[in-house]
């Protein structure tokens, strides 16, 4: 029900421009290994979050919808989308509530260990490397506002046979992941997620680009020491 409700938001948000494509590096970040230190966890503060979150949406659809010159169409649309949401406002306080006691942010400091490679799997040599993790401080919400993160960076210099070691403080809590950029001589150079899954943080990137000729990484499961 809830992608409806973003579905609605959408149709009735505006469009937004195409950016242009920024340029990325032609060296790919290969983690071998990698580790959690320093784990933290504690009660986070109690906010309304599944209200604040259905309170943003209702705003939005009620801007889209009652403007100045209405299109028909598009009020009954956002009328409908109202309707529909109100019993997930009505459940909305009561779930924050039950959730308060499992809601838990931790700090951890993750380390990546690997090699630098070029196309076709070559080894790329020496070359500056530079890590940029994405902590999720206030959700987005689908085709209509974009997600706020605070950063932490670290930086590291690989070896003349492309082989590094970094490491990068981190955070998750509203959200089980935390991202993780690549930059190779300042250019970036893809992504990766850390998830926590329970007791155990798991290591994934994205389905890797034409042209490498390495086999996909598999997930790498971490078992975090406090």
């Amino acid at each position: 029900m809830m992608r409806f409700f973003i579905a609605a938001a959408g149709v009735l948000g505006s469009w937004q421009p195409c950016h242009g494509i920024l340029p990325t590096s032609d060296i790919r970040v290969k983690v071998s290994s990698a580790s959690v230190t320093g784990l933290a966890c504690r009660r986070r503060n109690f906010e309304m979050e599944y209200a604040k979150d259905v309170g943003r949406r209702y705003r939005h659809i009620a801007r889209m919808t009652f403007t100045r010159n209405p299109d028909p169409r598009v009020v009954a649309m956002g009328l409908l989308a109202m309707v529909m949401m109100a019993p997930v406002a009505v459940l909305a306080v009561p779930a924050d509530l039950a959730a308060a006691t499992f809601r838990q942010e931790c700090d951890f400091n993750f380390q990546a260990r690997g090699t630098l490679l070029g196309w076709a799997g070559a080894t790329a040599g020496q070359a500056q490397l530079a890590a940029r993790g994405m902590i999720l401080v206030s959700p987005g919400i689908e085709d209509v506002s974009q997600p706020v993160y605070t950063l932490s960076r670290a930086s590291a210099t690989a070896d003349a046979q492309g082989h590094f070691s970094i490491s990068v403080p981190g955070r998750v809590g509203r959200s089980r992941d935390f991202e993780l950029q690549w930059l190779v001589n300042a250019l970036p150079s893809g992504t990766m997620s850390l998830r926590k899954r329970g007791g155990t943080f798991i290591l994934s990137e994205p389905e890797q680009e034409f042209g490498s000729a390495i086999e996909d990484t598999p997930p790498i499961a971490i078992q975090p020491q406090r």
